[in-house]
């Protein structure tokens, strides 16, 4: 049997969107939607390696169009793929694999999804990830059409996904995460040309770790590493989503905020700045305190043109803070 051409169409349809998307929940919930809306689904959940560790889970779990939480408990699921790349299933049913897989304690938790079939995402570099879809609505079996309609979407994300993350590695710090110096300036690039052609505004925040080389003399680079992966999270916390946030080398950090001017993005600094001071981090002989020191620089058409201008606007701040005693923001006259 094969699909209908309306099928086709669709699958088409959803295809070319999903793979427009650069964003890895952009993706999954395309997916959602194209089956809501073709089998009314209760509910759909990816399950995926945390982009931040690989030992954890990532879950996407959606009622309906609406992302939820599920509460689930999660070990890493490499098990949970090497199982579905040594038999090749390109899709389980839920009782089947419960009869096959060797960790009951797993299928017990999936089972509060009251999934019905199973299905991995794989690509030609094997299974990332796994999808749980519940049983039709109308409690019949889904059909050989619905699955072969099910599992090129999925086959499709699958590859949308692992060029998102690939995208993602290219562009980003690996220790922290955040943004790669070479991302941040091409961004900077980005919207210099947008704020001059339209006019509109943007800030510059750049901050580094006050005596962080004295801080690594006397803890370890180990140590200092901790630190570094510690603040990148605090920023990531601070600051919105359409914020560009980056490792701007060692431990100095970057953060663009398009549509923030000056006064703006002093809060935000200060919020930054605020959250750092007051947190401990931890460490081998107990919790330890550092602090950063900020400069803020509003975009100025007059008299910026390249990113250069901008950064050393923001850096000259950034010096003042250092000089009047660390631990503060300092704004660059306009």
């Amino acid at each position: 049997m094969e699909l209908d051409n309306q099928d086709l169409k669709e699958i088409i349809e959803v295809a070319s969107q999903i793979n427009a998307q650069l964003e890895v929940e952009n993706i999954i919930r395309n997916v959602v939607l194209s089956f809501y809306a073709k089998f009314k689904m209760g509910s759909v959940t990816f399950l995926l390696p945390n982009e931040m560790d690989e030992e954890q889970v990532t879950v996407y779990h959606y009622l309906g169009l609406k992302r939820a939480e599920t509460g689930l408990k999660l070990p890493a699921l490499n098990p949970l793929i090497s199982f579905f790349e040594k038999d090749e299933y390109n899709q389980i049913s839920f009782a089947s694999f419960q009869e096959a897989y060797p960790n009951p304690g797993l299928s017990t938790e999936l089972q509060s999804l009251a999934p019905d079939i199973l299905i991995p995402l794989r690509t030609d570099k094997g299974v990332t990830g796994l999808v749980l879809l519940p049983r039709r609505e109308d409690g019949q079996e889904y059909k050989l059409l619905d699955i072969q309609y099910i599992t090129q979407i999925i086959r499709f994300a699958a590859i949308a996904i692992e060029n998102a993350n690939l995208y993602w590695q290219a562009t980003t710090d690996r220790m922290t995460k955040l943004f790669s110096h070479h991302f941040f300036l091409k961004s900077l690039e980005d919207e210099i040309s947008r704020a001059r052609r339209y006019g509109t505004v943007f800030s510059l925040i750049m901050f580094d770790i006050d005596h962080f080389k004295r801080f690594n003399d006397t803890y370890g680079h180990l140590q200092g590493d901790i630190i570094i992966k510690e603040i990148a999270r605090i920023l990531r916390g601070s600051v919105r989503s359409i914020d560009l946030s980056a490792r701007y080398g060692g431990e100095e950090f970057a953060v663009i905020l398009p549509g923030v001017d000056g006064e703006g993005a002093t809060v935000v600094a200060e919020r930054i700045r605020e959250r750092v001071e007051k947190q401990l981090f931890p460490g081998e002989e107990g919790p330890l305190r550092v602090t950063i020191s900020i400069g803020v620089a509003e975009f100025i058409p007059k008299r910026m043109s390249s990113p250069s201008q901008i950064i050393a606007e923001a850096d000259k701040a950034l010096y003042h803070s250092k000089e009047s005693g660390r631990n503060r923001v300092t704004v660059a006259k306009k």
